[in-house]
């Protein structure tokens, strides 16, 4: 559904705020196509550490639902290409969207409404919101109600979203937070498709405490890897 919502983010941009349509993709008002192809390879060396540091942790902490579920087994090739076809053409842009949802125009609305100055009463309020940290509080939040996630499920969601807008913000655009969270929801929705339990995809619920365990040292390496390689090919942060 938040798929729709990307052409109003445009058009919200564009006609209300009187600024370019990709103005919320990026700094440079556009979506860095070069740069965002070169996040694919850490956000693919996340998906690899999680796997590898998820089947870790559940052999040390073995819980009722573990991080890396193995049950089902393979549906075979024909079983598994048309669903596979449908996930690989629709999940980007679901993902993207999300981004440019709330990563992209929240924080940016968030931050549009900061004062200009620090003068005059609560000048400690004021120098906060003038930093990006409200902005991606209030966005990660507005991106945990947006899904049906519960318990610890909900923490780790939290901790992603804040991870990812803060990469927005250091980057200066949406790229590496799309790639990650298209990668990450692709390869969560092809495992089952392959394994033959896609039923309840859109049941999304709870998840052991282990899958933060997991998550945060991952997104730490990811993180790291961005802003090293966002420097290496000297990425623009500012417009």
């Amino acid at each position: 559904m938040l798929g729709v919502l990307t052409p109003l983010v445009l058009l919200a941009a564009r006609l209300v705020q009187r600024r370019p349509w990709l103005s919320v993709a990026s700094v440079v008002n556009r979506i860095r196509w070069r740069w965002l192809l070169l996040t694919c390879v850490p956000a693919l060396g996340y998906l690899l550490l999680s796997l590898a540091l998820g089947t870790l942790v559940e052999q040390i902490f073995p819980t009722d639902e573990p991080v890396t579920p193995d049950d089902g087994s393979w549906v075979g090739l024909a079983a598994f290409v048309v669903p596979a076809l449908v996930i690989l053409l629709l999940v980007p842009f679901q993902s993207a969207a999300e981004e440019f949802v709330f990563r992209g125009w929240l924080v940016q609305a968030v931050g549009a409404y900061g004062p200009d100055t620090v003068d005059g009463r609560s000048p400690w309020f004021k120098v906060i919101w003038r930093t990006p940290w409200p902005g991606l509080v209030i966005s990660s939040v507005a991106f945990v109600s947006a899904h049906g996630y519960t318990g610890w499920a909900m923490a780790d969601i939290f901790v992603f979203a804040m991870v990812v807008g803060w990469l927005t913000v250091r980057t200066g655009g949406l790229e590496a937070a799309i790639t990650v969270h298209a990668l990450n929801n692709v390869f969560a929705f092809l495992l089952p498709a392959a394994m033959g339990s896609l039923d309840g995809w859109d049941e999304q619920g709870g998840a052991p405490w282990t899958l933060l365990v997991v998550d945060l040292p991952c997104l730490a390496v990811y993180a790291a890897a961005v802003v090293w390689l966002a420097k290496r090919q000297r990425i623009a942060r500012v417009s």
